[in-house]
């Protein structure tokens, strides 16, 4: 029963790190590519588990409906992107009050429309894979194998794609990338819409373990910042290593506490690391 029991933590821990990388190596492009902090970003995650939920009641398809809920908040993050967050771009700080409010705006609208009360989705892949005698959600793994994929589908995008150098240029240097008759305005458009659908993309895969909901949004916001700050923004890199830390300390830490003890005290370990590492663990030296 021990052994049955590490095994599933371990998988539960893998899921927590490839959930944490995927909401946050969404919101770490836009900060280091755009200089925007994006508090709006746990209200793109809960959009994405809403249009997953209402595309899945007409589709009856739920890998059609995750396609159709990142399109969706993709265009919509486009309109936010072209009348709130270009006029910010030279007032950085801005951009914190004026997402919170986006982020606001979208939660009450959304509770508004469909109530509080959850919307479950069925879970796609039902069933168990056997490791070693041990059974474990095959859905929980289909998340890690997929994150593993959409992670090295942005590596590939950002090394070896023209559109992902001229994005890498502007985060090293925004003025002479322009000089150099860069776009600047059309890149950070795009990057915004990616970081948008990356984290409709986390939410709707999330919406069948933990429903969709109004303010689902605010507890991964607070893990995506973690994310973000632990692994610094210096290279894509920097989410991966801080979704390690944060996933791995939660998927510990709740081997022996309950969840909500749990989480307190993985954010207490990442206050404890941005003290000692102000630039984040995989921030170059």
């Amino acid at each position: 029963m021990e052994m049955e029991s590490v095994v599933t933590q371990f998988f539960n821990t893998l899921s927590f790190m490839a959930i944490y990388s995927l909401v946050g190596i969404g919101l770490a492009v836009m900060l280091s590519m755009m200089g925007v902090i994006n508090l709006a970003h746990g209200e793109f995650l809960m959009l994405g588990a809403y249009a997953a939920w209402l595309s899945n009641q007409f589709v009856h398809n739920f890998w059609t409906a995750v396609v159709l809920a990142v399109i969706a908040v993709g265009v919509f993050s486009l309109i936010i992107e072209r009348t709130v967050i270009r006029v910010l771009y030279q007032r950085p700080l801005d951009t914190i009050l004026a997402t919170w409010g986006v982020g606001i705006v979208i939660r009450e609208v959304t509770r508004l429309v469909f109530g509080k009360s959850y919307k479950f989705i069925e879970v796609p892949v039902p069933g168990f894979v056997t490791f070693w005698g041990i059974e474990y959600s095959a859905y929980r793994l289909l998340i890690i194998v997929l994150t593993i994929g959409v992670l090295t589908a942005v590596f590939f995008f950002f090394h070896r794609t023209e559109y992902g150098l001229q994005a890498r240029a502007i985060m090293a240097n925004k003025e002479m990338s322009a000089a150099l008759g860069i776009n600047t305005t059309r890149v950070n458009q795009f990057i915004f819409g990616l970081g948008a659908s990356l984290a409709a993309l986390a939410g709707a895969i999330l919406a069948p373990i933990y429903t969709a909901g109004p303010y689902m949004g605010l507890e991964w916001l607070v893990g995506a910042f973690f994310v973000v700050v632990i692994g610094g923004v210096s290279s894509v890199f920097g989410p991966m290593g801080g979704a390690t830390v944060m996933g791995g300390a939660r998927g510990a830490t709740e081997y022996f506490l309950n969840p909500v003890l749990a989480q307190v005290i993985v954010l207490v370990i990442a206050i404890f690391v941005v003290r000692l590492r102000p630039r984040g663990l995989f921030a170059a030296s």
